[in-house]
């Protein structure tokens, strides 16, 4: 039923900064980032991003199998993805080196 199956928000909203110089990180660039979001059984995964710049994001699963890749994304959404086990989905956002990008993200589940 649909008012059992309400929005639920699994990550809020986050802004990131992509491709700062770090000499701490080798190749020298911080140009690319992983964060995992936890799913409940049953439940499909959406994800919102925001990007000032364009910038590729992929979205796995929990066996690592990429289900969605989007090269350039500005703005959009990805998903729904339905999760039919528990697990761990991970957003991965990158950029070339020497790009940078304001990026702000949002997933929820429904």
């Amino acid at each position: 039923m649909a008012l059992l199956r309400r929005r639920s928000q699994v990550m809020p909203v986050q802004r990131l900064r992509i491709g700062d110089f770090d000499p701490s990180i080798p190749g020298g660039y911080d140009n690319v980032r992983s964060i995992p979001i936890q799913v409940k059984k049953g439940r499909s995964l959406l994800v919102r991003v925001e990007s000032d710049s364009p910038v590729d994001v992929a979205l796995s699963d929990a066996g690592g199998a990429v289900l969605k890749f989007e090269e350039g994304m500005r703005s959009g959404t990805l998903g729904p993805f339905p999760f039919e086990d528990k697990g761990t989905a991970v957003i991965m956002l990158g950029v070339y080196r020497g790009d940078k990008a304001d990026v702000e993200l949002e997933a929820w589940v429904e």
